[in-house]
């Protein structure tokens, strides 16, 4: 008799257990929610900035040389070995629950022949990929590879949990396999390779596979609670912020007006609302640029700041803001004026990072503030009047302008004399 090739989503699976299962989702799904939703009216409180969407259209190109590339993250070898095999397995599991959702739950016959051969090959290779990359990422933290990489508890516990819901995963897998026996096993290399191990070994077998199943399940609701909480919240925020962020070339930053576009009574206006003094001074897409932080350091690594002693580290300006957007606070209550004075505008930072997050246009707000609430080193605020009063940095008057020259027979031409040479060629 011919088996019908086709997945068998609740295989085992009682009826209470898939109550429990659609309770825990819609438990975790509020939970995420929610969460989202918090971030959200945090970054609705800046200052509204409209989308361009001929920006859109022109990061496209851009979009895919970071996000699916990932060209920043390759430069760095080894990790980028490391993010990409988790990245790509990641986004490629998530696609096959997806797939079982809209196969069950909509009742699309999706996972059926062919095309379920093919899902289930696919799906086994790339979970395979997501287990090197988190191995690799946990023994590269475990050594401290990676100086600018944290090593807190929280890092290592969100890769072994990734990790023990990608092994829960297989070993479902290998125990239905093991008790199906079914023709197309094959095609689950992993899966058929466990099922031929766990024969008769008693903890891998139908007797505890709703147990596998259940705690498989509780550990992947738990991950999508978390994520809009923790730095996971990348993998949602980074992409939209790759996408709809302007490319700039490094070294360009935002300024809040054009004076040559303004008239007086505007440039005097324009005096009041200069600068960043608190979290609502912000851009929304400012803020929301923050939670796209993966916290990996590359912008610490390359500031000449922060490498030389300065009380500066980009990393930390990004994760300060993001940290304290949901207090009244001034900025000057949590980001010291050394810190923002220190930077060189070098762009390094910028650069580095695989996120698009512009430290530079974050901290020039935040000087630009500075000057207005008058805190600023007396030598950079003289500087800023001379340039203001006279145009140079020396504070000395155009009408001497050309004294340098004077005594070493540098030629100066006469203004008159060159007008007056412009009149007869125009005649």
């Amino acid at each position: 008799m011919m088996q019908t090739v086709q997945r068998d989503t609740f295989w085992a699976i009682s009826s209470d257990y898939k109550i429990m299962l659609y309770v825990l989702a819609a438990i975790a799904m509020g939970i995420f929610i929610y969460g989202f939703y918090r971030r959200y009216r945090l970054w609705k409180k800046g200052v509204k900035e409209k989308i361009s969407w001929d920006d859109v259209k022109t990061n496209f190109d851009y979009f895919f040389k970071m996000v699916v590339e990932q060209k920043k993250i390759k430069r760095d070898r080894l990790y980028g070995f490391m993010h990409r095999f988790t990245s790509y397995g990641f986004v490629i599991l998530f696609i096959g629950t997806v797939l079982v959702v809209i196969d069950y739950d909509f009742k699309i016959p999706l996972l059926r022949g062919n095309f379920y051969r093919i899902y289930e090959l696919v799906l086994d290779v790339f979970g395979v990929l997501f287990l090197i990359g988190l191995l690799l990422a946990m023994v590269v933290r475990a050594r401290k590879k990676r100086p600018r990489l944290r090593n807190g508890l929280a890092d290592q516990a969100f890769l072994l949990l990734l990790f023990l819901i990608g092994i829960g995963g297989y070993i479902m897998e290998g125990i239905r396999l093991a008790e199906t026996q079914v023709s197309h096993s094959v095609w689950s290399p992993v899966g058929h390779g466990l099922s031929v191990l766990f024969q008769d070994h008693a903890l891998f077998s139908l007797k505890y596979y709703q147990i596998w199943w259940l705690s498989h399940a509780i550990l992947a609701f738990i991950l999508v609670a978390i994520i809009p909480y923790t730095k996971l919240f990348h993998v949602i925020t980074a992409p939209i912020n790759i996408l709809f962020q302007p490319v700039k070339r490094t070294g360009k930053v935002s300024t809040p007006y054009n004076l040559m576009e303004m008239t007086e009574a505007q440039r005097y206006e324009s005096m009041k609302i200069q600068g960043v003094n608190t979290i609502t001074d912000f851009t929304n897409w400012q803020l929301f640029s923050t939670d796209a932080c993966t916290e990996c350091g590359r912008c610490d690594s390359q500031c000449p700041a922060h490498n030389s002693g300065k009380p500066l580290a980009p990393r930390s300006i990004v994760t300060k803001i993001r940290d304290n957007m949901h207090t009244d606070l001034e900025v000057a209550a949590f980001i010291a004026p050394e810190e923002l004075q220190s930077c060189t505008t070098c762009s390094a930072c910028v650069e580095a990072c695989p996120v698009s997050i512009n430290h530079v246009d974050l901290i020039l707000s935040m000087r630009r503030g500075l000057i207005q609430s008058q805190v600023i080193e007396e030598e950079a605020e003289n500087t800023l009047i001379k340039l203001e009063e006279q145009h140079n940095v020396f504070g000395k008057p155009w009408s001497e302008r050309g004294d340098w020259s004077r005594g070493l027979n540098v030629p100066v031409l006469d203004i008159n004399e060159n007008n007056e040479e412009n009149q007869k060629e125009g005649a």
